[in-house]
Parts: structure tokens; sequence; C-alpha cells
């Protein structure tokens, strides 16, 4: 409250000075200058510093007024009092002007109705534009605290859908008894951590990268033998930042559906960074238990949150030539 009374008080004075310079362009125009009609004695600068006062008074009565009564929609009471402040500005300003001179007042009237009506205009243009302000800083803090829970939400669906899927891998190891049945618990404890300990949206790019290598790692303990899978990298921007969990969707479904092969390399992945951009591709033979050509909930997801992160800032390219399965990302992350 305090900073809104001090901001309007400062707007206050600057638009009285201004209509004081405005009232003068005449007498300036012809060298003379006259803030009232008399001889500039102390008494005629007392009367204008207390007419300013009443009707600062007035501006300031009618813009708390309004700050209270408007966002409550109590528009009955914010008319009445509105008319009591300003037949009570017009009643002091009458009695503070006949102590320096007599004045009737139905003259008196005629006088001041510009000035109190501009005051009380002035006080509700500026509620009005500060009420918008405020307004629009809601509705985008609002729009941000959406953006915020969808990604959350979004991300919430990553968990579960890694985690099912990869309980599904070591029951079978399990269920077969195979001796690589603890290493996959141990990698899966392992990327479980990162992702409960992982607090933040952004991590960095280096990070993500290590943890996508665990991830191959597990898959390929569900072969007999490590199928042949290339990875190249070229992050020159060490510092460079991505969505968490964000390359994950998009191995795992070159493992759902995807045709693995031990004599070629049935899936590449290539990453890079530098000069504010990261790009990454993944390519993978197409397997014939693939059902469609948009993966399930894991794209879906990613598509998503890359749409909030980085609206008209992303690339996203996903396409199926020639029993190859494509996926080509472009982000740009630098200002």
């Amino acid at each position: 409250m305090k900073k809104r009374v001090a901001l309007f008080s400062f707007t206050f004075l600057v638009f009285y000075s201004l209509a004081i310079v405005v009232r003068q362009l005449p007498g300036m125009v012809r060298g003379r200058i006259s803030f009232a009609e008399g001889s500039h004695s102390g008494a005629e600068w007392m009367q204008v510093t207390g007419d300013v006062l009443i009707y600062y008074l007035l501006a300031l009565g009618v813009y708390l007024l309004l700050c209270r009564c408007h966002p409550r929609r109590q528009y009955f009471s914010l008319f009445t009092a509105l008319l009591i402040i300003c037949m009570a500005s017009f009643i002091c300003a009458l009695l503070w002007t006949r102590i320096f001179q007599d004045v009737r007042m139905s003259r008196y009237f005629q006088m001041v109705i510009f000035p109190i009506s501009a005051q009380a205009l002035f006080a509700t243009v500026f509620y009005l534009v500060r009420y918008t302000h405020y307004k629009d800083l809601q509705q985008v803090e609002l729009q941000l605290q959406n953006r915020q829970t969808e990604l959350s939400l979004l991300r919430s669906q990553i968990n579960p859908h890694f985690l099912f899927n990869h309980l599904n891998n070591i029951y079978s190891l399990v269920y077969e008894q195979n001796e690589l049945a603890l290493s996959a618990i141990s990698g899966l404890s392992d990327l479980l951590r990162y992702m409960l300990y992982q607090g933040s949206e952004m991590v960095l790019l280096t990070t993500e990268i290590s943890y996508l290598e665990k991830y191959i790692a597990l898959q390929q303990l569900r072969f007999e033998y490590p199928t042949l899978i290339e990875i190249t990298q070229d992050c020159k921007d060490e510092t460079a930042q991505i969505p968490v969990f964000l390359l994950i969707p998009f191995v795992e479904n070159a493992f759902k559906h995807g045709r693995e092969s031990y004599k070629e390399s049935w899936l590449k992945i290539h990453i890079s960074a530098d000069n504010g951009q990261f790009n990454f591709s993944c390519t993978n033979f197409m397997g014939s238990n693939r059902k469609d050509t948009t993966g399930g909930i894991g794209l879906s997801n990613v598509k998503q949150r890359l749409n909030l992160l980085y609206a008209g800032l992303h690339f996203l390219e996903i396409t199926d030539v020639d029993n190859l399965f494509v996926v080509k990302l472009r982000i740009k992350y630098g200002n």
C-alpha cells in the first residue's frame, strides 16, 4: 500500500505540474506567468498550496476508494462515496478560499467544478491503468503456474512409464534365472536415484548423456550378446542444459519398436551442442512389431514438453523412410 500511495503521489505532482504549465501557456507566450489573480503575496501562495493539498487529498481518496470497492464490485458504495468525497472537497476548498477572499458559492462552483472533476478523472484513469497492469501480470503469473503444473504432470508421466517397462524386462530376466538380473536391478536403482533426486526441470547435457548411456546399458542386458549401437558426441558447449529426461523417450521408442541387429549398427545416435544450439538425431531399423508411426506416450510427452519450454525455438521431425525410423531434434537454447 505504501508503494502504491508513493507512486500515486509522484504521478499526481507530475500531472498537476503539467496542468499548471498548460494553463499558463497563454501568459507564457506574452512573457507573463501568474498562478492566481493577485500580486504573488504570501497569502496567495498559501491559498494555492491549500488548493493543491485539497485536490491531492481528493484524488487520493478517489484512488483508495476505487482500490477498495472496484475489485469487490461494490459499485453502489463506490458511487455514493465518490459523491461524498467530491462534495466534501468542494466545501473544504470553498471555506479555504473564503479565508483569503470573499467569493460567492455559485461563482466559486463554476471555478472549481472542472478542477475537481479533473482530479477525480485523473485518479480513476490512474487506478484503471494500474488495475489493468495488475490483471495482466496476474494472468501471466497464472499462465506460468499452469505451465509449470503441466510440465510437472508431463514429467511425472515419464517415471511410471519408464519404471513399468524396466520392471517387465527385469521380471523376464529373473523368470529365466538369468545371471544378468542382478546387474539389471543395480542399473535400474542408479537410474531411479537420478530420477528421484534430480529436482530441477533443466539439467546439464553431459549429465543427461550419462543417464542415456546407463539407460542403453540397462537395455542391452536383455540380450544374450550386446547389439550394435553407435553413439557420437560433439558437445563443445559444456554448459549446455536441456530438459531432464528429454532424450530417453526417443531411445526407448527405438528399443521398443526397432529391429535389433548384431551384425550392423541398428541404432545410431548423434548429439552435439555449440553456439547456443543443441542437435539430436536418432536413427533405428524399424521392427515388425511397430504399431504406429508416432510412438506411444513417451514421444507424445516429449512433444508437449518441447512446445511448453521451447515454443518457436525448436524443430522436431519424425519420419520413417526405407525401413528407417528417424528422429531429428534441434533446440535453440542460447540468446
